[in-house]
């Protein structure tokens, strides 16, 4: 027998012959009356053959073919995901807030070099060179000295 043939038969519920039901079952509306035992009948006694169906055998839905103990891990899967999820929110916000710091502190690094360098080369610079070397007695003179001429000693 095929495999879905197998768990259709298994499915199926045959109705009961007249002979084969009980006088509790058929005799739905005479819940008060005692059987031939001398108790009251039970809910087991009062329910049709379809309705005595087992839970586990009527799990059409995904979350009933689930087991209890499968269904409580997912969730604590669940919620360690969902917390790990957060956790990595929280730890790149943190992580952006000391890029920005640093990207700011290299842009304050960066204007202080450039105000070194400025006033660095504004020291050596031309016109205060030509300023120390007339404050010294040095004369600026456009003429060339004498032309300096290389000989070859080989």
């Amino acid at each position: 027998m095929p495999v879905a043939q197998k768990a259709q038969a298994r499915y199926t519920v045959r109705k009961p012959r007249a002979s084969q039901t009980r006088p509790e079952a058929r005799a739905v509306a005479g819940a008060g009356t005692r059987s031939k035992s001398g108790t009251l009948p039970g809910w087991n006694d009062l329910a049709t053959a379809n309705q005595r169906q087992t839970r586990g055998d009527r799990g059409n839905s995904f979350l009933e073919k689930i087991s209890t103990k499968r269904f409580a891990l997912l969730i604590f899967v669940t919620a360690i995901l969902c917390t790990l999820y957060v956790g990595h929110v929280h730890a790149t916000q943190d992580l952006l807030a000391e890029v920005q710091q640093a990207r700011r502190e290299n842009l304050r690094l960066h204007l202080k070099y450039n105000r070194l360098k400025g006033e660095f080369d504004r020291m050596i610079g031309p016109s205060a060179i030509y300023g120390r070397a007339r404050g010294i007695g040095l004369i600026e003179d456009p003429a060339f000295g004498p032309t300096i001429r290389l000989e070859d000693s080989w």
